[in-house]
């Protein structure tokens, strides 16, 4: 009873600043956009080689998880929730493009005009600078604490 007094909350590791078990968000970042192109890469095979669908789900998992993986080491580096959320917007916007049937692209008053393939092109791409710009947050934050010390 004399403990009950002191008891202490736990922290969590990204709280406290520890790396877990990928060590560094440098190298959380490196680890997220290398699977995010190799799974871009992946459904680029999936979609021009004959017989190769089947890899697609496979693809679209796997740059899921790079852009998880990135963004979480822009977390753990330091981000701004703002930083965070602008990023996440951006490839959910992305992902309407490329996802959605051209009638919901349309439907939406979003379809700016475009065709079918240029709303996938869009997405493509929004997509992207959603992963690159979380890369570059983890290696900004992570180089300005660096200065600091």
């Amino acid at each position: 009873m004399a403990n009950a007094g002191s008891r202490r909350t736990m922290d969590s590791s990204s709280s406290m600043g520890r790396g877990g078990s990928f060590g560094s968000p440098r190298k959380l970042a490196v680890i997220g956009i290398v699977l995010f192109f190799v799974g871009f890469a992946l459904g680029g095979v999936g979609n021009q080689v004959s017989g190769a669908l089947v890899v697609l789900p496979f693809a679209d998992t796997i740059t899921a998880l790079g852009f998880v993986l990135a963004l979480s080491a822009a977390v753990r580096a330091g981000s701004r929730i703002r930083q965070i959320l602008i990023v996440g917007i951006v490839y959910g916007i992305g992902t309407f493009y490329l996802g959605e049937p051209h009638e919901n692209h349309v439907g939406s008053g979003f379809g700016l005009g475009l065709s079918h393939i240029q709303h996938i092109s869009l997405g493509l791409l929004l997509m992207v600078i959603a992963t690159v710009t979380s890369v570059v947050l983890a290696y900004y934050h992570t180089r300005s604490v660096t200065v600091r010390r």
